[in-house]
């Protein structure tokens, strides 16, 4: 039997990089808030994968907006 060797993982949500330092935080709220919702729904199943998944995407909008702030 072969084994497939996945390639490494990537970034699947990647910002645009013009998107401004209040825009990256602005979506960074709604996906926060979006993951609370989703959390108090899914407490009822167990379930917390979409949550995770929009604390995740939150994250990457708030190091976008850091790199605003601190340009390389």
């Amino acid at each position: 039997m072969v084994k497939v060797t996945p390639n490494p993982p990537f970034a699947f949500f990647i910002p645009h990089p013009e998107l401004s330092f209040e825009d990256a935080l602005a979506h960074a709220s709604e996906l926060l808030n979006c993951a609370v919702a989703c959390e108090s729904a899914d407490q009822l199943s167990g379930s917390s994968r979409a949550a995770m998944h929009l604390v995740e995407m939150a994250k990457v909008m708030v190091d976008r907006s850091l790199d605003c702030l601190h340009p390389q």
